[in-house]
């Protein structure tokens, strides 16, 4: 069964901007592999004094037996930033704009 999804990421405790893009371009890789690349925006930011990655779908995506997707997808999106900056902490919202639409 398929299902749209969205999501958005947060990236925390990232120790400066260069360790910032390294985890990107982790990320951009293996968004590139499960060739969704082109529908998610990732980037650096600097707010507050702290520096982070963020990330978000520009539109739901339509993703096939997703209950085996989504834990998979986690745990190497978490591996790709954990290869970079074993202290950062990873948060993945997900959206699941067909029961959002319907008032659930």
């Amino acid at each position: 069964m398929s299902v749209n999804i969205d999501f958005n990421f947060t990236v925390t405790d990232v120790t400066d901007e260069e360790q910032a893009q390294q985890i990107v371009r982790e990320l951009d890789e293996m968004l590139r592999d499960e060739a969704i690349k082109d529908q998610v925006n990732l980037g650096v930011v600097f707010d507050e004094g702290k520096w982070f990655v963020s990330g978000e779908t520009d539109f739901p995506l339509i993703i096939t037996r997703f209950a085996l997707w989504k834990p998979e997808f986690e745990s190497t999106f978490r591996y790709c930033v954990g290869k970079v900056a074993a202290a950062a902490k990873v948060t993945i919202d997900w959206g699941y704009p067909d029961l959002e639409g319907a008032g659930r």
